[in-house]
């Protein structure tokens, strides 16, 4: 292991030092790794495992930027980030809070924001960092005129969900004349060809949402191609259960009113990485008619729980899940740098 201090190196206070990543093999971050993935395990309910597969390859291949935090001949946190054009993305900041401090999280971030901000012809910086809640993190990113947003992740014992047909052997609503939803849009599962038409109903819900200021996928049907793509082939938020996930269709029309896709994070936890209803049909059950024939599928596939994310200032969505018995279990920052 390399801990030499360079030009790369800054001094961090307690004994640690600031390395840059690159400057390191990736066996030397076995022990952080194994470290993170119990943190991932144990307070947000996620299989680490594929992540740190990904991790690991890239420091191989020397592809992450980014920097370590060192002491005595070994690491003990990382944060790294990566470009997409013209946009820079803060992937990870992990530390092990049996050696290392706040203050000695707060000093390493400083150092990656203080850099990616200073790229030349940068035009935007994302992070969101789920180890660490808005407030031990805002100062860093505050003086560098980023916007902070709270976020929250949320999760639902499926034998506790406030939904009608949510349950293994509930039943969805019944369809007959009167009962709304259930006759006026039709549930079923989300297939390849849906994608296109997804993309775009994406892309027209979140138009001006506070989501799409989080992240500028959401700004071009282009983006949320690519965000669906994310999800579906790139395990960018865990595996892709593709007999689970929903499209409802209008049944008069045949478009797409809402979409729902469901990952697993592990063998009884599943997520919902995504969930829209179109403009036109929102108010109108569509949401909760997706969840309850989802969560039906998820409980008879052996699944007992499952959770999302979502912004605190979306509140509505907030106030929906909340109502559906959904608790807060983890409530962290999501900040957005944008250069005039």
């Amino acid at each position: 292991m390399a801990t030499i201090p360079s030009r790369d190196t800054m001094e961090s206070g307690l004994g640690f030092e600031i390395i840059d990543i690159r400057r390191f093999e990736a066996q030397d971050f076995a022990a952080l790794l194994e470290a993170e993935a119990g943190a991932w395990r144990d307070g947000l309910r996620w299989d680490f495992t594929s992540s740190m597969r990904v991790i690991s390859n890239c420091l191989r291949e020397k592809r992450l930027l980014g920097y370590a935090l060192v002491s005595g001949g070994r690491i003990h946190g990382y944060c790294f980030y990566f470009y997409d054009g013209e946009k820079g993305l803060i992937g990870d900041l992990f530390v092990e809070n049996t050696s290392a401090t706040l203050d000695d999280a707060r000093r390493l971030l400083e150092h990656v924001v203080e850099t990616i901000v200073a790229t030349p012809g940068l035009r935007r910086v994302e992070a969101q960092l789920p180890h660490f809640s808005y407030e031990q993190l805002e100062p860093c990113f505050h003086n560098l005129s980023f916007a902070g947003y709270r976020r929250r992740f949320m999760a639902l014992s499926l034998d506790q969900a406030a939904l009608p047909g949510a349950v293994a052997g509930s039943g969805l609503p019944p369809s007959r004349p009167g009962d709304g939803a259930a006759t006026e849009f039709l549930v079923v599962p989300w297939e390849r060809r849906y994608d296109r038409e997804a993309a775009e109903v994406l892309y027209d819900t979140y138009r001006q949402h506070v989501d799409a200021a989080i992240n500028d996928q959401y700004s071009s049907v282009a983006g949320t191609t690519r965000l669906i793509e994310n999800i579906v082939h790139h395990q960018g938020c865990g595996e892709y259960l593709p007999k689970v996930s929903r499209v409802a269709l209008h049944a008069a029309s045949q478009c797409i009113a809402g979409l729902l896709a469901i990952t697993a994070l592990r063998p009884r936890t599943a997520h919902i990485p995504q969930i829209a209803v179109a403009r036109p049909f929102q108010d109108r059950g569509v949401g909760t008619l997706l969840m309850a024939s989802a969560f039906k599928e998820l409980a008879a596939r052996g699944y007992s729980e499952i959770s999302l994310t979502v912004t605190d200032e979306n509140q509505g969505a907030v106030r929906l899940y909340e109502r559906l018995r959904f608790d807060t279990f983890r409530v962290f920052g999501a900040f957005v740098f944008n250069r005039s």
